[in-house]
């Protein structure tokens, strides 16, 4: 398959996007992996109304994730249709992203749980911006699938960098035998500022780095209304079975980013001053950075869709391991596995390119706004339905809010939420991916990706003759 210039990437621009998954993702990570944490232990909110603010918060997902996606296609600045807005909504996700932990402690369960709400949904409006943007830019840098892969592969390094930032330092700094829980506020809030600021500086590399493509700038009059885009992307089969395999893959990254604190508190018993207890989660960062060379070579030899299924079969069998691990070897070798198996994960928004690939041919339009806003509205609620099933299971299992004397029955509650729930996500997403039609090994992937290529010089030299003619002018 010959490849036009302007689809190989320079090493720049893929480093810029992975500073920017840096930024986007230090904050991400923490707001996942530590919010229910700090609500449920420091605020003190009660466990059924953590999930019920969640379960609101997935109306607001249903609604602002295609609309930003569809605003964003239509956007055209002289900076490009994406870039604006990382520009603008990355300082301003910081700062809510700051406000989001102050909340009252010492105020009705009321008003704790109206100012979750209300930061969550202030929040997410920037987040969801900005992921959109972010994901939408980089999916349209190329249409080459190694390419893809490679451009996914500095995002997913940037990804794990802030992931392990984003969990260490807590675990590091964190005194976990404290009583109450709550002394640890002014540490948790120093770490959320620090990584803010730091989220906001990456993005800006991005925001003033990376050039976009203006040959995929769509014309006024090839523009669709709002209805009429997200109902042509649901009419897309290979977008239905991608969405819910997504949806799936979704729920299992919020369910460990959660309740992996829970994990190394409650079962492994880490505290700040015993380091070595941290050689779990250092197992899951270090595999899934070492998995993704091998998930490169596997997705060339294999393409992206059977890659998938290998890797994230390997995932299931590391979080059924997970269940019965107790202790921190059983532990390290179990979250290794996962880690091993769940850097495949990168390859996941390729498929997603694959599809408006295809929707480009049919409509003669780059669509990622509309796709990776629709893809939002329906893999975004996993993070609601991830957080009402956590809070769930802990109150029914009566977890206690203090780290002493936890019940067996939370201890086996927190090992499922990490473990065999999130295993049964993914064997449900692993069935809905085998129905996903497009695959790299067949000739008509390989076509399909042939009559892309062609529509994209020819757009590139209608801007030049329209360029040529202003010169003219």
């Amino acid at each position: 398959m010959n490849e036009s210039d302007y689809d190989k990437v320079s090493l720049k621009t893929k480093l810029l996007g992975g500073f920017g998954s840096f930024g986007l993702n230090v904050t991400t990570n923490l707001f996942l992996g530590w919010t229910q944490t700090y609500y449920i232990r420091i605020v003190r909110i009660d466990l059924l109304m953590w999930s019920l603010a969640f379960l609101i918060y997935m109306i607001w997902n249903a609604i602002n994730d295609p609309l930003f996606g569809h605003l964003s296609d239509k956007t055209r600045t002289k900076y490009g249709r994406r870039i604006p807005y990382l520009m603008i909504c990355s300082p301003l996700l910081s700062i809510n992203f700051i406000i989001m932990y102050f909340a009252p402690i010492e105020s009705s369960q009321w008003i704790k749980f109206t100012w979750l709400l209300i930061s969550l949904l202030t929040y997410d409006s920037f987040f969801t911006i900005i992921s959109i943007t972010f994901t939408s830019l980089l999916a349209e840098l190329s249409i080459n699938p190694q390419e893809r892969a490679v451009i996914n592969l500095f995002a997913g390094i940037g990804n794990g960098i802030g992931f392990g930032i984003a969990y260490l330092l807590p675990l590091l700094l964190i005194n976990n035998e404290a009583v109450p829980y709550s002394q640890n506020k002014d540490v948790f809030l120093l770490i959320i500022i620090i990584l803010a600021i730091l989220g906001a500086v990456f993005l800006a590399f991005t925001a003033f780095g990376i050039k976009e493509r203006p040959e995929l700038l769509p014309k006024k009059e090839e523009r669709l209304a709002i209805l009429q885009s997200i109902k042509s992307v649901l009419a897309n089969r290979s977008f239905i079975t991608y969405s819910i395999f997504n949806f799936m893959v979704s729920y299992v990254i919020f369910s460990i980013n959660a309740n992996l604190p829970f994990y190394m508190d409650d079962v492994l018993k880490i505290s700040k001053d015993n380091v070595l207890a941290s050689i779990p989660l250092i197992s899951f960062l270090i595999f899934s950075i070492l998995g993704f060379p091998i998930i490169l070579l596997l997705n060339k030899r294999m393409g992206n869709k059977r890659t998938l299924v290998y890797s994230l079969t390997l995932t299931i069998i590391g979080l059924i391991v997970v269940t019965f691990s107790g202790d921190i070897v059983l532990a390290s070798i179990s979250l290794a596995v996962v880690g091993l198996g769940f850097s495949g994960t990168l390859l996941v928004f390729t498929l997603l390119g694959d599809i408006i690939d295809q929707d480009e041919l049919k409509t003669g339009v780059r669509r990622e706004g509309a796709y990776f806003g629709t893809d939002a509205l329906i893999n975004k609620p996993a993070l609601s339905v991830s957080a009402g099933i956590s809070g769930l299971v802990l109150f029914l299992t009566n977890f206690n809010k203090d780290l002493e004397n936890q019940p067996v029955s939370a201890i086996l509650g927190i090992k499922m939420l990490l473990g065999v729930i999130p295993a049964i996500f993914l064997i449900l997403g692993l069935i809905s991916l085998w129905y996903y039609p497009l695959d790299s090994r067949t000739k008509e992937y390989k076509e399909m990706k042939r009559k892309v290529m062609v529509l994209h010089d020819e757009k590139l030299l209608r801007l030049r003759e329209r360029l040529g003619k202003k010169t003219d002018n």
